[in-house]
Parts: C-alpha cells; sequence; structure tokens
C-alpha cells in the first residue's frame, strides 16, 4: 500500500508542470522580478557598509565596514537564493491549479466539438475555476435534458403520425417518417454519459 502511495506521488510530481508553455514564462517572469527586488533591498542595506569601507580614512572602519560588508552579503544572499528557490516551488504548484483546469476544459471542450457529451469537466479539490467548470457541466447537462426530451417528443408525434396518417397520402407520410429519421440520426450523433431510453420501449 504504501508503495502505491508512493508511486502515486512520483506520477503526481512528474505530471505537476501540466502546461510548460504557460507555466515556464509565467514562473521565469516572476522569479526575475522577485531577484531584481531582493537585488534592490540588498543593495540599500549594504550600500552604508560599503560607503564606509571605500571612503573612510580610518583603517579600522574600514574593516569593521568589510567584514560586515562580506558576512551580511554572504546571509543575505543566502537566504535570498532560498527564498527563490521556495517561491519556484510555490508557483509551480499554484501555477497548477490554474493550468491543470485549463487541460481539463480543453479536452471536454475537443470531445464536444466531435459530438461527445459524455466526457464533464472533473477538477481536484484545491484546483481553481471551479465556478466556470460547474457552468460547462451544467451546459452538458442541459444538452443531454434536451436531447432526452426530444427523443420523447419524436416517439410520440411517430406514434401519431401511425394513427392518424390516412392510406391514400403515403408521400406525406413517407416525408414525416423520413424527417423524424433525420431527426433520430441527429441525436444518435450526440454521445452522452447516460442517454434515456425512447419513450414506450
Amino acid at each position: 500500500m504504501a508503495r502505491a502511495k508512493m508511486k502515486t506521488d512520483n506520477r503526481s510530481w512528474k505530471n505537476l508542470p501540466i502546461r510548460k508553455d504557460i507555466l515556464a514564462p509565467l514562473i521565469t517572469t516572476n522569479l526575475i522580478l522577485m531577484a531584481v527586488i531582493a537585488t534592490v533591498l540588498v543593495a540599500s542595506l549594504l550600500s552604508p557598509l560599503y560607503y564606509d569601507m571605500l571612503r573612510s580614512e580610518d583603517l579600522w572602519v574600514q574593516h569593521v565596514s568589510g567584514s560586515l560588508f562580506l558576512i551580511l552579503l554572504q546571509r543575505i544572499s543566502m537566504a535570498m537564493f532560498l527564498i527563490l528557490v521556495a517561491a519556484a516551488v510555490h508557483q509551480l504548484v499554484l501555477s497548477n491549479r490554474f493550468c491543470g483546469p485549463l487541460v481539463n476544459f480543453g479536452y471536454t471542450f475537443e470531445r464536444m466539438a466531435r459530438g461527445d457529451y459524455s466526457r464533464k469537466v472533473h477538477l481536484r479539490k484545491r484546483d481553481f475555476l471551479k465556478p466556470e467548470a460547474d457552468q460547462v457541466n451544467a451546459i452538458i447537462d442541459r444538452l443531454q435534458a434536451d436531447s432526452d426530451k426530444l427523443s420523447i417528443y419524436l416517439d410520440q408525434l411517430e406514434q401519431t403520425l401511425m394513427r392518424l396518417a390516412p392510406d391514400d397520402r403515403t408521400t406525406e407520410t413517407e416525408s414525416f417518417r423520413q424527417t423524424i429519421a433525420a431527426c433520430r440520426a441527429i441525436i444518435a450523433a450526440r454521445k452522452f454519459a447516460t442517454l434515456a431510453p425512447p419513450a414506450g420501449k
């Protein structure tokens, strides 16, 4: 069980960068911005010591300023590096919660474009765009309900036509039947997750 869980976790980390074309520039831009901010902050903090180290005529002041400058530069640089790494991981996870639903939407729309409405948008627990996913799923449910109603109406129309069509109007009757058959073919071409059986059957 623990091995299966570890395998699932490894697969989750492997599939973490879903849309590299979106994640790469997004994370790179944010890291560059953070690096610029960190550089400005470090320069502002260390500039007094750097000024004293170069401009002071007292050797002791230069020594102390230089030592503090190097110590602070080393520690602040290490801290900034760790912050940038943590920020990159956080942005990767956060962006995945946005790009993951986009990919899921894309798969559903691709199936809908082919006339297959059996796939709904299923998001993970912490994914973004859940209201939009509910709207798409509601559209699929509405299309399925309309298709079921249309099937029922076609059955009723066909039964009425069989009862009311006179024998001397075979041409009109056949035309109606061809229209009904064409409507049924359109419904059959639309694939849903579950399709209600026709009425009376």
